[in-house]
């Protein structure tokens, strides 16, 4: 049997139930909410990943690559896992938005999305979906694209018209409000994607761009990344040589501990989704795990590490003549960063092995 506790604890807990815990207890209960690995640089940047139990803004351009970005994030949570729904906003799906994220499996995704039975769905109805999924289905990836395209029934209702008042950001505060302890309970993750818009208030302080859907969805972010810009990957020597874009976000928080403002660099390469091999190599070379002299690169990590097991077991396997320092040198010797790249995308467990040597940096 539980027992009571006194003096005004006890009172408080028997008049409104258990509400207060120890520091303790509380800690305890958060070291069981895990977080989840998305891709080398982002992991990076947030302190390890998406956290359980948290609200991620992915804010930006049309086409710079949050839904992408959000997705691939949703392959790892399978992997992990979790059951991933998609609410669908915007009614732009297309076939590349599923069958160009790598480790994806469509089959288990479920959307919700406007159909010709119901054509019309109401920021109310989405929202409202959301909330019993949150609720009610354990270990949720939560995905909604877009947010800000979600429509209030009174803007729905009757012509279009001027002079209606927005009430999506007084739906979306009353959403997270009611969300925000079922989120941890339930271990959900839960990815909003929103568009920037000109802040025309005037100030000359405050950012150029902002969010349009108020101020509660940044409030209630556990994390809150904005892609600054984009540019073209072109890779001359392969066909077709844009092959992706370049992403550069901009960490605004993050509730697994990156630092605040940190800006980072993401590779989408088309058809792949994130191309992790292209955000270790350039991680792996700021940190000096690979050297870099003119257009050679050494996976130096790997060489200082020849004698461990998985570097050694490579060896044997795929060179197993190169015994001596300056014969494993040239194994891990590349000219270009496309050939370490296509490298380490051929060699997963290679791959993993730095990776792992990274995070041991930030532990």
């Amino acid at each position: 049997m539980e027992t009571v506790p006194e003096g005004i604890k006890g009172t408080l807990t028997a008049k409104y139930g258990k509400i207060i815990e120890s520091g303790t207890a509380v800690l305890d209960q958060l070291k069981e909410l895990s977080v989840l690995s998305v891709s080398p640089a982002i992991d990076l940047a947030l302190g390890g990943g998406f956290r359980e139990g948290q609200v991620v803004v992915l804010t930006g351009d049309p086409k710079t690559g949050k839904t992408t970005t959000a997705l691939y994030a949703a392959a790892k949570a399978q992997a992990a896992g979790k059951k991933v729904y998609y609410v669908s906003t915007e009614g732009r799906l297309t076939k590349h938005n599923f069958t160009g994220i790598k480790g994806l499996d469509v089959d288990a995704i479920e959307i919700i999305q406007t159909t010709d039975d119901k054509p019309n769905i109401s920021a109310e109805t989405y929202l409202n979906v959301m909330e019993r999924l949150i609720k009610e289905e354990e270990n949720l990836f939560l995905i909604c694209d877009s947010t800000s395209n979600m429509v209030p029934q009174d803007e729905l209702d009757g012509e279009i018209r001027t002079g209606v008042r927005n009430a999506l950001p007084r739906l979306l505060a009353m959403f997270f409000k009611r969300i925000s302890g079922d989120m941890q309970r339930m271990k959900a993750i839960g990815v909003f994607i929103t568009h920037n818009i000109t802040d025309t208030s005037g100030s000359r302080y405050g950012p150029a761009r902002k969010s349009d859907c108020g101020t509660m969805l940044q409030f209630q972010a556990g994390t809150n990344m904005i892609i600054t810009h984009r540019g073209k990957w072109e890779v001359p020597k392969e066909s077709g040589n844009h092959v992706g874009q370049i992403a550069n976000w901009k960490v605004m928080t993050s509730a697994a501990g990156g630092t605040p403002l940190n800006q980072f660099q993401s590779w989408i390469r088309y058809g792949v989704g994130i191309d992790e091999a292209q955000e270790l190599a350039h991680t792996a070379t700021e940190f000096a795990l690979i050297q870099a002299k003119g257009a050679w690169y050494t996976l130096s990590s790997l060489v200082d590490d020849r004698e461990e097991k998985t570097v050694s077991d490579w060896l044997k396997k795929n060179h197993p003549d190169a015994v001596k320092e300056e014969d494993i040198v040239k194994v891990f010797k590349f000219q270009g960063m496309e050939k370490v790249t296509n490298f380490l995308n051929e060699n997963d467990e290679l791959r993993e092995h730095i990776y792992g040597q990274i995070r041991e940096m930030f532990e």
